[in-house]
């Protein structure tokens, strides 16, 4: 029974290991050209594979893209989970929004993925779902500040105010023209404070609509 089970995970974890690489290799070829431009059979030339073989694990570039920006997401939310403190709420949002602005310049090609993720209205119900779970993990961590911060009411819809917002800015200001990388970090970081001091000063005892 043992040798069953140690058989399985091997093989579970090798085709995680393979699902990584092609991932890498997606994200390696996003990097040099449009993220709709790009093909299976350039992932599968960068990744080593032959074409047929990526399709044993993601059924359509659409499932490659969805994985990829799944995979960087919860590494911003592990990147949360390292600077927050329970003791200290106030400070702890105001970290979120740095980190998240600081992530979103240090990751173009995620937020390259995530524009054109957002954008798109005819996702794979199926395949988007490990989507919509990892950023609905994003918000519970946050609802957890606002929690400690006292706000009595439901925080979820401030979440997604606050979340929203950012997205916002960066989608406005991550690559405005005419600008350099740390006048729009700069800038970007700015607005963030506009929001921070926004939430800080909204009633802690106000009714939030669901």
């Amino acid at each position: 029974m043992s040798e069953k089970v140690t058989l399985k995970t091997l093989k579970s974890n090798e085709r995680e290991a393979r699902k990584n690489l092609i991932i890498d290799a997606a994200e390696r070829v996003f990097a040099t050209k449009p993220v709709d431009k790009a093909t299976m059979r350039e992932i599968a030339d960068e990744a080593g594979m032959a074409t047929s073989s990526i399709y044993r694990f993601f059924s359509n570039q659409e499932a490659i893209l969805i994985a990829a920006a799944v995979r960087t997401q919860s590494e911003f939310n592990n990147t949360l989970d390292r600077f927050f403190d329970e003791n200290k709420p106030e400070e702890s949002l105001k970290r979120v929004l740095d980190i998240y602005i600081d992530f979103i310049s240090e990751n173009d090609t995620y937020f390259r993925m995530m524009t054109i993720l957002m954008s798109q209205g005819n996702l794979n119900l199926e395949s988007s779902k490990s989507l919509v779970d990892v950023m609905n993990q994003t918000l519970v961590r946050v609802d957890r500040i606002f929690k400690l911060m006292k706000f009595t009411d439901n925080p979820r819809p401030l979440s997604r105010y606050i979340y929203a917002s950012l997205i916002g800015i960066s989608v406005s200001y991550n690559k405005l023209p005419g600008s350099n990388p740390e006048s729009r970090i700069k800038h970007m970081k700015s607005l963030a404070e506009v929001l921070y001091d926004m939430i800080i000063h909204y009633p802690r005892d106000s009714k939030l609509p669901a």
